[in-house]
């Protein structure tokens, strides 16, 4: 099996670098090929890349296409069976994205791995289905009160089993090659936030399977690396407008309308029972009000 890494950049080259350290140390004998689509960066992306010591790809574009457009571009440049999607504020702590790819390709089918923030702590990388009673259910019945059956419609990446899920993020994403060419794979009309929500659930239209595959690979993501730049706190507001974007078009502005609501109704109890229990709620604090913002904005 060979298999193709994809990371688009922007202004985050040393992001890339320490990406790059993890690839050599735990990568260098599987070889995948690297492919680095950089967005027109101000900085130098490709010298960080070509301390890969395996085949390397580099694509600059001249403008900033967005996320999705940079990573079709990559996908098409690529070479290997198997296509893993990789944000550049990722680290690898093994070689299990070979594994990975190849879980991908025996699918065929969208995989996702576990996906840990710098401290160890699991990062919320899979979803369950995003309208419907599962989106309530979660508003109302907290994980750890609720049977795995529960947790697999609503939060999965909290399971250590590898389970059927609505959709991945895109932080760390494989697929056979010709697949994700047949899919697109992302909608280029979205420049940054909710591509992966929209292929997700554009995929499980198709017949594309997405899965969570805790055991079979692990990444480290810090997060907003590059969209923090563009966006500042804006960003959470223009994830959650796309989000709402992309559901009324998959499933009609009321079934949109609920699912945000449900969200709602889930944050504002997460803020206040931590507020009560004097723990911080600054992160959920801001999520609710970019859901609040987002609401106001027509669709």
């Amino acid at each position: 099996m060979s298999f193709s890494l994809v990371v688009v950049t922007w202004n985050c080259a040393d992001a890339l670098a320490t990406l790059v350290r993890s690839l050599n140390e735990h990568l260098a004998d599987a070889a995948p090929e690297l492919v680095v689509v950089d967005n027109a960066s101000s900085d130098d992306p490709f010298a960080a890349a070509r301390e890969w010591r395996g085949p390397l790809e580099l694509v600059g574009l001249d403008e900033n296409r967005g996320f999705g457009a940079a990573s079709n571009e990559g996908v098409r440049r690529a070479s290997g069976e198997a296509v893993v999607l990789l944000n550049p504020d990722t680290w690898v702590l093994d070689g299990s994205l070979a594994d990975l790819a190849a879980a991908a390709l025996e699918r065929r089918a969208l995989a996702g791995p576990r996906v840990l923030d710098p401290d160890g702590t699991v990062q919320p990388s899979a979803s369950g289905p995003a309208v419907g009673t599962w989106p309530w259910l979660r508003a109302f019945l907290p994980a750890a009160l609720s049977p795995a059956v529960v947790v697999a419609r609503t939060e999965p990446w909290r399971l250590e089993r590898e389970t059927q899920v609505a959709w991945l993020t895109a932080s760390c994403l494989a697929g056979p090659r010709d697949l994700l060419l047949g899919l697109g794979p992302f909608d280029e009309s979205i420049h940054l936030y909710a591509e992966d929500l929209e292929l997700g659930l554009r995929a499980g239209r198709a017949g594309v399977a997405s899965w969570f595959l805790p055991r079979t690979a692990r990444v480290v993501h810090v997060g907003d690396v590059s969209s923090s730049q563009r966006y500042d706190d804006r960003g959470l507001v223009a994830g959650a407008v796309n989000a709402r974007g992309v559901l009324v078009r998959a499933y009609g502005e009321r079934a949109a309308g609920r699912a945000f609501l449900a969200d709602r109704v889930r944050l504002s109890l997460r803020v206040a029972a931590k507020r009560l229990l004097g723990r911080p709620a600054g992160r959920d604090a801001a999520a609710l009000r970019a859901l609040s913002g987002a609401a106001r904005e027509p669709s």
